[in-house]
């Protein structure tokens, strides 16, 4: 038995009013994603017997506001994430040539484990400096902003350089606490992708790519 089918069965047989979110209960989609004893996890991943013997006690993720019980809005998360421009931004949009990315190029060994995101917001309800400071960014986001910053594909580095540098909300908010990659469920290390960014900021124009 996971925390979700838990939650069912009280939803079910003692308190139909039990409000929370699930979709894929595969761990594909990150919508079940809540703190349960204390740390935050996909409720359809975390099996019962897989925690601490006692009493299990199931709350919405933090820094985010409550909609009702365990469901959270992730306006805030995705107003992060927005800001950092997620989408491929080409510098030729009428271009129809196919871009060819090595395996063995810089990027695809750079990015290849921080690729499986699925903006579950559970690094950014982990995340202590999203406690303290509603600007930062948060790790999902710059996590994303990296991504592009490594595709030679993507144009749009100027505005996203601009934005990581903020020293309000920026990637030097970060504290390295590591919790964003304790939590994350899909294994990205978060904390990592920061570090690479922050020393990579040194040396700007690396990110400029050559037509």
């Amino acid at each position: 038995m996971t925390v979700l089918d838990a939650l069912f069965q009280i939803q079910r047989n003692q308190d139909a009013s039990l409000q929370f979110r699930c979709a894929c209960r595969v761990g594909m989609c990150g919508t079940c994603a809540m703190t349960i004893n204390g740390v935050p996890r996909l409720a359809c991943k975390t099996g019962i017997r897989t925690l601490e013997p006692g009493d299990v006690s199931v709350a919405p993720l933090q820094n985010l506001p409550v909609i009702k019980d365990l469901v959270v809005s992730l306006e805030p998360f995705f107003a992060q994430w927005k800001r950092i421009n997620p989408a491929l931004r080409t510098a030729d949009p009428k271009k129809t040539e196919l871009a060819i990315v090595r395996s063995d190029s810089r990027y695809m060994q750079s990015v290849e484990s921080k690729r499986d995101c699925i903006t579950c917001g559970a690094c950014y309800g982990a995340c202590g400096v999203k406690s303290t400071s509603g600007e930062y960014l948060g790790p999902a986001a710059i996590n994303r902003a990296y991504l592009r910053l490594m595709d030679p594909r993507d144009n749009g580095v100027d505005d996203r350089l601009r934005i990581l540098n903020d020293e309000r909300g920026g990637i030097w908010r970060c504290h390295t606490q590591f919790n964003c990659t304790a939590v994350c469920p899909k294994g990205i290390t978060l904390t990592d992708t920061i570090g690479r960014l922050k020393r990579a900021m040194l040396f700007p124009s690396q990110f400029r790519k050559k037509s």
